[in-house]
């Protein structure tokens, strides 16, 4: 068995992990989405690290082996697809660049709905690591007590748009998938997995209008932290935001204080409410949500394949011991 520190065995597991999406990592990436220490060992003491010594045991793990590097990207030694994976990570940049633009485009729009506070890039469009055939996945923020409005005014403006996916689409290019709801007052995401922890550490904020709402997004999930033992505050990728618009906006505040002030904000909701669920199946396999905090639409999930390849990967390397990560409660 290779003798390594619990540093060396969490950055492996964390390429490991990375591997699996054939996703090359950067020294940056390395530290930002390193396996905390202490998932693999209960006994590592909790401490901080820095880039220093993060590039010390990537260069170990060179010396043994375990991973290579190119162009400032490892991966997996045995990886059969060798450099070749660095070449279509770049390439996959360059196409998610090109969505990041459309994406943004969409997203401008946003901004003139009622109860909308804020909008995140998620999967493969926050990672920067789509194909042509990538659609754009958003996770939504919306008004307590008007998550269910909300989702019929944001469905009918990117449908307006002639970018909202519909479910009965395998593929959507481009297309805005609203798969995800949660409300300003139910920040916090429960649903604790390395799988999830993962997703969310890559999440963009792309609108809000407020930035005390993405500081407390991030701080209600502080529980990322006890999978990821870096994750910086999603404020620092401002350059994603759209640019806020003052008509827009005022046409928005308009819109909800009528819409309140009329009491349509209440009874259009509970109207939603009824409708949406008659049409949502919650006995489908993976999860799927619907309440009045959160709407989640993740049936058939990668979650559970992920992790099954990442501990068959894991325990068949002999190095992690009875290490072993578990979903969030699939179905």
């Amino acid at each position: 068995m290779l003798i390594m520190t619990s540093l060396e065995k969490s950055i492996l597991a964390t390429i490991i992990y990375y591997d699996i999406f054939d996703f090359p990592l950067t020294l940056m990436e390395a530290f930002n989405l390193l396996i905390n220490p202490r998932r693999i060992s209960a006994s590592e003491e909790s401490k901080e690290l820095n880039l220093g010594q993060v590039l010390k045991s990537l260069e170990k793990l060179k010396e043994l082996d375990e991973i290579n590097e190119w162009q400032g990207f490892y991966f997996l030694t045995n990886n059969a697809k060798g450099k070749l994976v660095v070449q279509e990570r770049l390439e996959k940049n360059k196409i998610a660049e090109e969505k990041w633009k459309k994406t943004r485009r969409y997203i401008f729009w946003v901004q003139v709905l009622p109860y909308i506070e804020a909008v995140f890039a998620s999967g493969s469009l926050a990672l920067g690591h789509t194909t042509e055939e990538s659609d754009l996945d958003v996770l939504v923020v919306t008004s307590q007590g008007r998550i269910w409005l909300a989702r019929v005014f944001i469905s009918l403006l990117m449908g307006l748009l002639g970018v909202r996916r519909k479910k009965s689409q395998i593929t959507a290019p481009d297309k805005i998938c609203l798969n995800h709801y949660i409300t300003s007052s139910s920040l916090k995401i429960s649903f604790e997995s390395l799988y999830n922890a993962q997703s969310y550490a890559h999440l963009v904020p792309v609108y809000f209008h407020k930035e005390g709402l993405i500081e407390c997004f991030w701080q209600e999930n502080k529980w990322v932290l006890k999978f990821v033992n870096n994750w910086p505050s999603p404020l620092l990728y401002q350059k994603r935001k759209v640019r806020l618009n003052l008509f827009l906006r005022a046409t928005a505040f308009f819109s909800e204080k009528f819409l309140e002030v009329s009491f349509l904000g209440s009874i259009l909701n509970k109207l939603a409410k009824k409708i949406q669920l008659k049409r949502i199946n919650p006995n489908l396999p993976g999860r799927v949500t619907a309440n009045d905090q959160q709407l989640e639409f993740h049936p058939y999930s990668a979650e559970k394949t992920v992790l099954e390849k990442y501990n068959q990967t894991i325990a068949s390397s002999g190095i992690f011991g009875g290490y072993y990560e578990i979903d969030s409660g699939l179905k």
